[in-house]
């Protein structure tokens, strides 16, 4: 209980902090970013205010909550049909694959050529930018104790600084993507005047713009709202569990394959089943997203504030350098790669998805609003369907929980080669479908 309340400390701190400094807020820094590194601070591996024993606590919490946050991917939300997404997006699609398992590539091709021969790093180093960037914080503290398993102890630690580094990418370059889109004449849409990123950001909101965060489909009388929707989130888990304990006793490569994705996939079934039977009326999508939400804060702050400094300041010279080389992949392949697969206007649903595989879908929407305030083309549609195809596989999907298993079990060159074909059958698919004002 000390360690929960601690939690709820820190991220109230953080949440003060972000308001007294204003480049915090303008850097769009969530505020359990922000309270984790003041538990950081706070640990033992800083002013040692807090004792070990809640730090320890606090490292067991990631693991169980990234379950309910991908439990609650799909529950709420109609599952769309697949010509339809094919129809929206898939050009976009063929995009966020090659954008994804390029982080992949390039991870590993350096870890390969460089950062293993000259600082002796291990193989599953390669795999930090794609999770860190696609992924985000939950999904690196998720894969902590996949990387530990598999002899990298310093992955988790990594894995939530690559995320860190991410934001930051995913912000700052994405306003530089924007302010050369404007100046080359690929946005007609931006604001007047240029580039500006919204005025308030310490996420306060006036009475005028306050609004309901979700809607009662049942009485509370006989059950809390919200606890009938956080059981249907454990019953996605426990569906998730069973497959896995399935997948484990099939073959011993899964021993330490995660939960999480297959937490996300149990969410699908339980909301399929629902379309099914009519109980989809009385799922709230808001309400759903209200729990993940919760869950993912908590756990970013859990896991910033309990992340080993030691481990990272040891890798600190080749974690730089596979930074560096996963910046120059993100920003040069959007240059590139963009206006060649994505039809006019191709600025605005591509600037999504930027942000999106290297930070947060929020910072992606964010840049969207500043390029098309006014919603002229169908960017938000698109990414929409997008995601429905693409979050289960990449960015915290079956393929990132797999791809240190399979590193593991086939080396890192095997897996560059399959990044590598991976990426060259996206780009040659047949673009039948187009990005349509």
């Amino acid at each position: 209980m000390l360690a929960l309340c601690g939690l709820g400390l820190l991220i109230g701190a953080g949440f003060l902090l972000r308001l007294a400094v204003p480049w915090l807020g303008r850097l769009l820094l969530p505020a359990s970013l922000v309270a984790g590194f003041l538990g950081l601070a706070a640990g033992p591996h800083g002013l040692g205010v807090v004792p070990q024993g809640i730090v320890d606590t606090w490292s067991t919490l990631p693991g169980l909550l990234i379950n309910v946050v991908f439990a609650g991917l799909f529950l709420g939300a109609p599952l769309p049909a697949v010509s339809s997404i094919a129809r929206q997006a898939g050009p976009l699609i063929r995009f966020s694959v090659i954008g994804a398992f390029g982080q992949y590539l390039v991870g590993f091709a350096i870890t390969w050529l460089l950062l293993t021969p000259v600082f002796g790093v291990s193989a599953l180093f390669g795999c930090l930018i794609e999770i860190g960037f696609s992924g985000g914080h939950g999904t690196a503290s998720a894969m902590g104790p996949v990387f530990t398993a598999y002899g990298f102890p310093a992955g988790g630690a990594l894995g939530q600084m690559s995320a860190t580094v991410g934001i930051l990418v995913g912000v700052v370059g994405g306003v530089l993507l924007v302010q050369w889109a404007t100046r080359s004449g690929y946005v007609d849409g931006a604001a007047p005047g240029g580039v500006r990123l919204p005025h308030d950001v310490s996420g306060l909101l006036p009475p005028d713009q306050r609004r309901a965060i979700a809607t009662s489909t049942v009485s509370s009388v006989a059950v809390e709202p919200f606890a009938l929707h956080a059981s249907v989130a454990l019953v996605a888990v426990l569906i998730g569990w069973v497959m896995l304990e399935g997948l484990r006793r099939a073959h011993p490569v899964f021993a330490n394959f995660p939960l999480f994705p297959l937490a996300m996939a149990g969410g699908g079934l339980l909301q399929g089943l629902a379309q099914r039977t009519g109980a989809a009326a009385y799922f709230d999508r808001p309400t759903f997203q209200r729990l993940s939400g919760l869950a993912l804060d908590l756990l970013v702050t859990a896991a910033v504030a309990s992340m080993r400094l030691d481990l990272f300041v040891q890798n600190l010279a080749p974690f730089t350098l596979l930074m560096v080389a996963g910046t120059v992949w993100c920003i040069g392949s959007f240059v590139w790669l963009a206006p060649r697969m994505l039809a006019a206007p191709w600025f605005e649903p591509a600037i999504v998805v930027y942000g999106t595989q290297t930070a947060v879908a929020a910072v992606g929407l964010m840049l969207l609003r500043i390029v098309d305030p006014h919603h002229k083309t169908a960017a938000a549609q698109t990414f929409a369907a997008r995601s429905a195809v693409i979050a289960p596989l990449l960015g915290g999907g079956l393929v990132t929980a797999t791809m240190p298993l399979l590193v593991a079990q086939f080396g890192i060159a095997a897996m560059l080669a399959a990044s590598a074909a991976a990426m060259g059958l996206a780009w040659v698919w047949p673009g039948r479908y187009r990005v349509t004002r």
